[in-house]
């Protein structure tokens, strides 16, 4: 029965988008956590239906808990005006990151963030977000359940 379970155990977690490190948060642990690109696992969330595809490396954005996930944003896309009930910690990955403060999208406040950029957007700050060129990736990091207000629909 404990082989059973085990076994079940470690099938869940090796089927769940995420990689093991992601399970790893608030062990006690003696080992490195790390993940190397090629073992990055790109999901599609529910909430995101305009191309945008999310990466779980660290614990879990969808408790609170400490957490390290990536939001891959295709080339020319637009995120309508919304607020996020904790801090946004990004770091650009890949790409630039454009960033405007408004309750309504506006293309002539949008600030640019090329790859290595770090950005915090506080907590109820109402912003919105683009890409032009290309793909971006925007890596967030929290300790707090991820939630997004949309202001804009």
């Amino acid at each position: 029965m404990k082989t059973t379970l085990l076994f079940l155990a470690g099938l869940a977690m090796s089927l769940a988008p995420g990689t093991r490190a992601a399970a790893q948060v608030g062990q006690n642990r003696q080992t490195i956590v790390s993940v190397t690109p090629e073992q990055v696992r790109w999901f599609t969330p529910s909430y995101y239906t305009d191309g945008r595809q999310r990466a779980k490396l660290l614990g879990d954005s969808d408790r609170d808990v400490v957490w390290v996930d990536r939001v891959k944003i295709p080339g020319g896309k637009r995120v309508p005006a919304h607020t996020h009930p904790h801090d946004e910690l990004a770091t650009v990955i890949r790409g630039t990151w454009y960033v405007g403060v408004g309750e309504r999208f506006d293309p002539t406040k949008l600030k640019a963030y090329p790859a290595g950029s770090f950005v915090m957007i506080p907590a109820g700050v109402p912003h919105f977000v683009a890409t032009k060129e290309g793909p971006v990736i925007v890596q967030l990091n929290g300790t707090s359940k991820w939630d997004t207000h949309y202001i804009e629909k």
